[in-house]
């Protein structure tokens, strides 16, 4: 499980790099935005594999951490822009 929880933590990292690439980081969060997002593509992969693993079985644990990684990776900065364009 050692080996499949750092494939996780790779394909988050690798969803959250082709979010940077996409430009999704929003310009609130700084110069350093990108590292967050990187951050939340790396957690929200390793979770997703996680509860894919529980729920689905070894096999699906991998194809739910890519979805939920892109779901998070693509929500997150949105939520997170909306709000902030709310306050000020």
């Amino acid at each position: 499980m050692v080996t499949l929880s750092i494939l996780w933590i790779l394909l988050g990292t690798a969803i959250g790099a082709l979010a940077i690439a996409a430009r999704l980081r929003p310009s609130r969060w700084g110069p350093s935005g990108w590292r967050i997002l990187l951050l939340i593509g790396a957690i929200a992969g390793l979770i997703g594999g996680w509860l894919g693993t529980l729920i689905y079985g070894r096999f699906f644990g991998t194809a739910t951490s890519v979805w939920i990684a892109v779901l998070c990776v693509v929500l997150i900065p949105w939520v997170a822009s909306r709000r902030s364009a709310k306050r000020g």
